[in-house]
């Protein structure tokens, strides 16, 4: 059976910069039409970094969604009125929260994190050979950078401590490469 859904309709309900909100009317593959919600989202990125010493850096901040404060990789979106390209957006973003840039850096790939209502697109990476510069955070986030051996983050994965999909999912897939 092709799975495909067939786009009839699309209705914008809010725009928002850099987020636009959508109605979309959709033919089901047995010709039933139903209504989806859809965000549209300009892409993103998440970035693994680890230190000379085998620690990662994390940031600890608190996410409004879920009113809790999380541990995460360094992420953020990528500036598409610019035209960044996802290793630019990576290496920004990791300068900007953690306040350390990379001399290497390995793309580990791309995930959906919630493709039932977003179309992001969330670019992987690791980050090696890190060096101090200066945390520049935008004026509406709060960070404390923390740092986590191998086995720390990973005790806190399997503890459901750490329960950040992008963060769960980008050191799963670094530890299988």
């Amino acid at each position: 059976m092709d799975l495909r859904e067939t786009i009839l309709r699309e209705e914008i309900f809010n725009q928002s910069p850099p987020f636009t909100f959508c109605g979309v009317d959709v033919e089901l593959p047995n010709k039933k039409v139903i209504r989806r919600v859809l965000v549209k989202h300009p892409g993103s990125v998440a970035v693994l970094a680890l230190d000379d010493a085998g620690r990662y850096a994390l940031v600890e901040q608190y996410r409004y969604a879920v009113g809790e404060t999380l541990l995460e990789v360094p992420a953020g979106k990528l500036d598409r009125t610019a035209g960044e390209s996802p290793e630019a957006g990576a290496r920004r973003e990791l300068e900007e929260e953690t306040g350390f840039a990379a001399d290497e850096w390995i793309p580990l790939g791309k995930m959906y994190p919630s493709p039932g209502i977003i179309d992001e697109v969330m670019h992987l990476f690791v980050a090696r050979k890190l060096r101090k510069t200066k945390q520049n955070l935008d004026e509406d986030e709060f960070i404390n950078l923390r740092w986590l051996t191998h086995a720390e983050l990973s005790d806190r994965i399997a503890g459901g401590t750490v329960a950040d999909g992008k963060t769960i999912c980008i050191y799963t897939l670094a530890q299988a490469r």
